[in-house]
């Protein structure tokens, strides 16, 4: 497949401040057929001025009413005229080979559906903090069932994959909606990989688990569980590890309250209800760090 046409999404809410270097990053690209879609997700700041800027440099720009990021990305992905689609946080940084290593990665991979590329972790500083660059086997499906170790920026998709199977378009699902993608999509496809590094995510305050809504996580946590099983493909494919999937979400849920170093009774809850569903929940990593925490 030669002169592949790749569409970068990139959904945006009220980041004015970081969207510039993104966009930066994005338009230094090597391999040069491409779009950028910028999907304004109702901001309230000043992005649509700062916008003004790179449409004139070629980047499409479309400003809808918020509905959370899994509607601006499905937005996006219907705008595209990409064979392949990138869906890119508005707050992190491509490197100049991100769009050649997919390309390179197509050509031996011919018709491929959906595939992940190498990344890393940085802070607003540009200190590194760790690669994620040491995936093994022949595909990511069955660790995908661990954890979600993609990074949103370093998956490609065909296009008729991504219209065809759409983020799930629930406010409560969002900040997990794209595991519960890539779940669901593992249950149908080879997820394959390339480990070469090609973006970095910027681990900045906004991120930070210090800021986490405790309703709001459990409620997104419960969400997941229901729409992942709710779909025929992944219920069929992931019944056998339900549990499994239940008990890391109630130590997710307990980790995270625990890192706040609030809700200490909210944390033991989550930690038992883990336990009673898998006791074998004891062995992971997340169940001791909550408690670690909690102390």
């Amino acid at each position: 497949m030669n002169n592949i046409f790749f569409s970068i999404v990139v959904p945006t809410y009220n980041r004015a401040n970081l969207l510039p270097k993104t966009l930066a990053t994005l338009l230094a690209q090597s391999y040069k057929n491409y779009e950028i879609i910028v999907v304004d997700d109702g901001s309230t700041d000043n992005t649509a001025q700062i916008m003004q800027e790179w449409v004139a440099k070629g980047v499409i720009y479309h400003q809808k009413s918020n509905e959370e990021r899994a509607v601006a990305r499905n937005t996006g992905a219907k705008m595209a005229k990409g064979d392949y689609i990138n869906f890119f946080d508005s707050d992190d940084l491509a490197y100049p080979n991100h769009l050649q290593t997919a390309y390179n990665f197509i050509q031996r991979n011919e018709n491929v559906e959906v595939f992940h590329l190498g990344y890393d972790f940085k802070n607003p500083e540009g200190v590194l903090d760790r690669k994620m660059d040491n995936f093994s086997g022949n595909t990511l499906n069955e660790q995908l069932i661990e954890g979600n170790i993609l990074s949103c920026n370093g998956v490609f998709l065909r296009k008729d994959i991504i219209l065809k199977h759409n983020f799930v378009e629930d406010r409560i699902l969002a900040a997990s909606e794209d595991y519960e993608l890539w779940l669901r999509l593992a249950a149908l496809y080879p997820i394959k990989y390339d480990n070469t590094i090609t973006s970095t995510v910027i681990d900045h305050e906004g991120r930070s688990v210090l800021n986490i809504n405790k309703e709001k996580l459990i409620a997104r946590l419960d969400a997941f569980i229901m729409y992942l099983f709710a779909d025929s493909n992944s219920n069929k494919k992931y019944v056998k590890y339900k549990n499994f999937l239940q008990s890391e979400c109630y130590t997710y849920i307990s980790l995270h309250l625990a890192l706040t170093k609030k809700h200490r009774l909210d944390v033991v809850k989550y930690m038992f209800k883990a336990f009673f569903v898998r006791p074998a929940v004891v062995v992971r990593r997340r169940f001791w760090a909550s408690l670690k925490h909690l102390i």
